[in-house]
């Protein structure tokens, strides 16, 4: 009976420091966005902020103009934009952070009136892969 009790409390301690390991190694992700996705900025817009609810290290980052007439619900109803011919790139003016930050600006020149595909890559803490966009506009003078 006492055996079996100990082994009872050894299969509970074992799932419970797996419940413990398993929330500490928890993905990060993208806990928002200064224009958040699917959003409309002021024209000029010349910054994108990112922040993510743990540490992450940026890898990649585009920012993408799409052709003139794109309408952001089109590019919002897309999971990549790859759907949407014509992108053009847009040159960054700043390097990516080179150690594991919670948040970052994105900057850029001053973008006119249209709609842009941002997309990042980043590696968080526990080594994980994650990417993920943000679309908006930058609306007419």
């Amino acid at each position: 009976m006492k055996e079996d009790h100990l082994m009872n409390r050894i299969i509970l301690a074992f799932i419970a420091l797996l419940t413990i390991n398993t929330a500490a190694f928890a993905h990060s992700k993208m806990s928002g966005s200064t224009p958040s996705d699917g959003a409309t900025a002021a024209t000029g817009l010349d910054t994108v902020t990112l922040q993510f609810d743990r540490k992450v290290r940026l890898t990649v980052v585009s920012v993408q103009s799409a052709p003139e007439g794109t309408m952001l619900d089109t590019m919002m109803a897309m999971e990549d934009s790859e759907g949407v011919e014509g992108m053009g790139e847009i040159e960054l003016t700043t390097n990516l952070p080179k150690g594991f930050i919670n948040e970052t600006e994105v900057q850029f020149q001053a973008l006119p009136a249209g709609a842009y595909w941002l997309h990042w890559i980043a590696i968080a803490q526990d080594g994980h892969t994650m990417n993920g966009n943000v679309r908006f506009a930058v609306e007419a003078e």
